[in-house]
């Protein structure tokens, strides 16, 4: 009888285990991406865009709503979207649709002004023209 209690015991200790980790692995959040969204735009006339997702994570100083936002209707303006982050395509069509820009401007008035303005207080990291981001490989 002992053993058959430490058989269930081992068992659902393992399933446990089990748990956490296949939770942390689905969890866990991709270092890099490439962004070109070729169902979208079709034949891309850049190249698609390495995105190093943690070097941002690390880097930006509004944390993750800085990018995963929504629309706050009553404010008329963005917010952040703490545990509603999607990727920019959940939202973002092609063309823009009433106040959400398109898909392209989403991405480039992101990124683009948030290069700038690093670049104004002198931070030499950010890319801030198309061929930086858009690199040949």
């Amino acid at each position: 009888m002992k053993q058959k209690g430490l058989i269930f015991i081992l068992a659902v200790l393992g399933c446990f285990i089990l748990q956490a980790g296949l939770a942390n692995y689905l969890s866990a959040q991709e270092e890099t991406y490439e962004i070109g969204n070729e169902e979208i735009f079709g034949k891309l006339k850049r190249p698609a865009v390495t995105f190093p997702h943690e070097t941002h994570m690390d880097a930006v100083e509004n944390g993750c709503g800085a990018c995963h936002h929504v629309y706050d209707k009553e404010k008329g303006t963005l917010v952040a979207a703490d545990g509603e982050e999607t990727t920019c395509v959940e939202c973002h069509v092609a063309k823009k649709e009433g106040h959400k820009p398109g898909l392209r401007e989403a991405y480039h008035g992101s990124c683009n002004i948030c290069h700038r303005q690093l670049a104004k207080k002198g931070k030499t990291t950010a890319p801030t023209t198309c061929g930086q981001c858009h690199k040949k490989k």
